[in-house]
């Protein structure tokens, strides 16, 4: 039987494997309410996902111990497979600066980013250049035409730009770079 999970469900999933495995750390962890989170965790214990067990506090007091069944292992790994397809998928439309492609991607799945981030499938500094500035495997491409940069080749930075009173490109940053081209279709 294969239940289709919605991604708080999956996020649940993951805060366990992140390893909040009390119904405290879990509930602050997903921000949810108590409700929704027996909800969920009701969900996924009769799809068996998470096994729980009871477990004694520091003081004694009874504790709810929430942990990922193999197939809710497995579960997981495989949403984190899609992500990292996905998110491959991503930056290359990106890099060949199909906009229109990527922002369709985004409406269809509009969370999916906020899952990438959450499972570390990457990080916010990477997505604040999603605006196609990219310095991707070590890559250095040009701020406008998405040209690499090789080593000898020559590039202009934005004091290169400033320096000649030319106008910047918008949201043209001092961690970027413009190939020769580039820099001579520049206007003052």
């Amino acid at each position: 039987m294969y239940v289709e999970l919605d991604t708080t469900d999956l996020k649940v999933m993951g805060a366990i494997k992140k390893g909040l495995t009390t119904f405290g750390g879990i509930k602050s962890g997903v921000n949810l309410k108590k409700d929704e989170l027996v909800k969920i965790l009701d969900i996924l214990d009769n799809s068996e996902m998470i096994k729980s067990t009871a477990s004694t506090g520091l003081l004694g007091q009874k504790k709810l111990i929430i942990d990922l069944t193999d197939k809710g292992e497995e579960r997981i790994q495989e949403y984190l497979e899609i992500l990292r397809v996905k998110w491959r998928e991503m930056l290359d439309l990106a890099i060949a600066g199909e906009r229109a492609q990527l922002d369709e991607i985004i409406k269809e799945n509009p969370f999916m980013v906020n899952m990438m981030v959450f499972f570390g499938v990457t990080d916010l500094p990477t997505l604040s250049r999603l605006n196609l500035r990219f310095l991707l495997e070590g890559k250095h491409l040009c701020y406008k035409c998405k040209k690499e940069l090789k080593g000898f080749m020559q590039k202009f930075a934005v004091s290169d730009v400033r320096k000649f009173n030319f106008k910047l490109p918008r949201g043209m940053t001092t961690r970027d770079d413009l190939c020769a081209d580039c820099f001579n279709n520049l206007t003052r």
